[in-house]
């Protein structure tokens, strides 16, 4: 399920952010960027991302309290393998027309600030202009070995992994897009898809279990592609993008 909060219209707020003399630095132009669930605005050596008022079943950004959330939430999972490019939270206050950034006032939304890169930098780009090898994928692999190493594993006191809270998301998919069908044919294979996956979960549930009870169940990345992540000036790898563990359950394999 995807669905606007009615009360909430971005749309002036981004057309306002678009003007380069909204910023307190140097911005020549700004390039306005989408992705499924936020507005990334890329203004002068900084990128600035806005989370969209966005209902999605299992997570939600409806409110100013909970946009603000999991803008913490994005830089406390990001800043642990690219503490340079991610780098604060930013209030923005004044109106919809008339931003300003800063806690000049009472805020009206909040994004993660970012230290700009360059999009040929990506990872996914210098595989399509066969400019990746094998060093850069050797580096890459090291450097996910000893991040994964040095996570903690869960709590067994908490939920976090267990079976339930594991495959409730999945049954609750279900629902979101059953609602969202009409063609009859949709929602046959739907009904299959959703039989499959109830008989599959009890069968599951026992190497669900074992997986936490053994300390496999740790806050990762949960979005790991070439194009999350970037070959710095450096020479160096960052991964960036990681997601919060409602938007994924990030567990080692």
């Amino acid at each position: 399920m995807s669905s606007a909060n009615p009360s909430l219209d971005q749309t002036a707020l981004i057309a306002a952010l678009l003007q380069p003399d909204r910023y307190p630095h140097p911005v020549t132009a700004v390039e306005h960027l989408q992705t499924h669930i936020s507005h990334v605005l890329l203004a002068g050596d900084y990128a600035y991302k806005i989370k969209k008022p966005l209902n999605l079943g299992f997570l939600d950004f409806t409110s100013l309290e909970r946009r603000k959330y999991y803008c913490e939430e994005e830089l406390r999972l990001n800043r642990r393998l690219a503490p340079d490019i991610y780098l604060d939270c930013v209030p923005i206050s004044g109106n919809l027309t008339q931003p300003v950034w800063g806690s000049t006032g009472p805020a009206i939304e909040y994004a993660v600030r970012m230290r700009r890169f360059s999009q040929e930098a990506l990872l996914d780009r210098l595989l399509a202009a066969d400019r990746l090898n094998a060093g850069h994928l050797e580096a890459l692999a090291q450097r996910l070995a000893e991040f994964h190493r040095a996570i903690p594993a869960v709590n067994p006191a908490k939920s976090f992994g267990d079976p339930e809270p594991v495959w409730q998301p999945m049954l609750d998919n279900f629902s979101h897009t059953r609602a969202l069908l009409d063609d009859p044919a949709d929602l046959d294979l739907l009904t299959v898809v959703e039989q499959w996956t109830l008989a599959a979960l009890p069968r599951l549930r026992p190497h669900l279990a074992q997986r936490k009870a053994e300390g496999w169940i740790r806050e990762c990345h949960g979005d790991l592609h070439l194009g999350n992540m970037v070959l710095t000036e450096s020479g160096q790898i960052t991964i960036l993008t990681a997601l919060n563990s409602m938007m994924i359950f990030a567990g080692l394999m």
